[in-house]
């Protein structure tokens, strides 16, 4: 019921997608036998530009004032930085405004990011790792979007465990993937993956880092299930043709577009030069050999 706020769509309603439909039904649908929410930490990890900041916002309504809410209480969401933490809250803002009916039950509050609904008592903030404090919170709902980028997991090991006094908990992380696999966003995404736990789930659209020719449209969609939709075809496109051009934008391609576990950084051997080195050629016994270790 809600009406997408800018970019492609404008002025329309909002229709989520059934890939969207799978990960909200994956959340929210599960419960246990006393008739509770099942899952605590969620994981959507997937390339960017695929609309996650208007699905980050709904997200949040749903909590404040739709069938999630309850009385009292808290959500936020939590970013990097100051200027992204503003982005969540401003489309947030957007979808409200362009509601008579939500618009007259909520107040939005620009100075500190905040949007209160004084029908339930509850209230929701943008917060990010650059601001104070955050120990004292008691949350009910979190959104971390881009935990990729984080320095340390400070921010989210508050968020975290400042939970443990709700009944239903819910934390979720949208974000690409980030290169190192000791960070806390890979631990959350390997834990979801492997099923052990019904209290976390993963949904992860990447490319596999075994494509060969990562210049090949086909395999994009599946790290970009938005693509040609209201994720543009013509600007990944694009993106494309300047990794290939100018090999020191490949691994940033990658990284954030492909959504692949490597380090955004370029490499001493672009990954075109490496594979034009295969060969099918055998070693010979006594045969020389150059070994080089990065």
């Amino acid at each position: 019921a809600l009406t997408i706020p800018s970019g492609i769509g404008v002025g329309r309603p909002f229709i989520l997608r059934e890939w969207q439909k799978e990960f909200i039904r994956d959340v929210y649908d599960p419960h246990d036998e006393q008739g509770r929410r099942q899952v605590r930490r969620a994981v959507l990890s997937i390339g960017r530009k695929n609309g996650k900041t208007a699905l980050i916002a709904a997200l949040v309504l749903v909590h404040l004032i739709g069938p999630e809410a309850e009385l009292n209480n808290e959500l936020y969401s939590a970013a990097n930085e100051r200027e992204q933490a503003g982005i969540i809250y401003k489309m947030t803002k957007q979808l409200i405004k362009l509601e008579p009916e939500l618009d007259a039950i909520v107040r939005c509050v620009d100075s500190t990011k905040t949007i209160a609904c004084y029908a339930n008592g509850s209230y929701y903030r943008a917060l990010s790792a650059e601001a104070g404090s955050k120990h004292g919170l008691n949350p009910s709902f979190v959104i971390y979007d881009e935990l990729a980028q984080a320095k340390n997991r400070t921010l989210f090991d508050v968020l975290d465990t400042s939970q443990g006094a709700r009944e239903e908990p819910l934390l979720i992380t949208i974000s690409t993937q980030n290169p190192d696999p000791n960070h806390i966003l890979s631990q959350l995404i390997d834990d979801g993956l492997r099923e052990e736990d019904p209290s976390v789930l993963t949904h992860l659209y990447t490319v596999s880092e075994d494509v060969e020719d990562i210049f090949d449209e086909a395999v994009w969609y599946e790290a970009n299930p938005a693509l040609d939709d209201f994720r543009s075809l013509e600007d990944m496109r694009a993106l494309a043709r300047r990794a290939k051009r100018m090999p020191s934008f490949e691994t940033s391609f990658r990284n954030l577009y492909l959504n692949q576990r490597i380090d955004a950084k370029s490499p001493l051997i672009p990954r075109a030069e490496w594979f034009a080195c295969k060969t099918e050629c055998q070693l010979v016994p006594g045969e020389a050999v150059y070994l080089g270790l990065d």
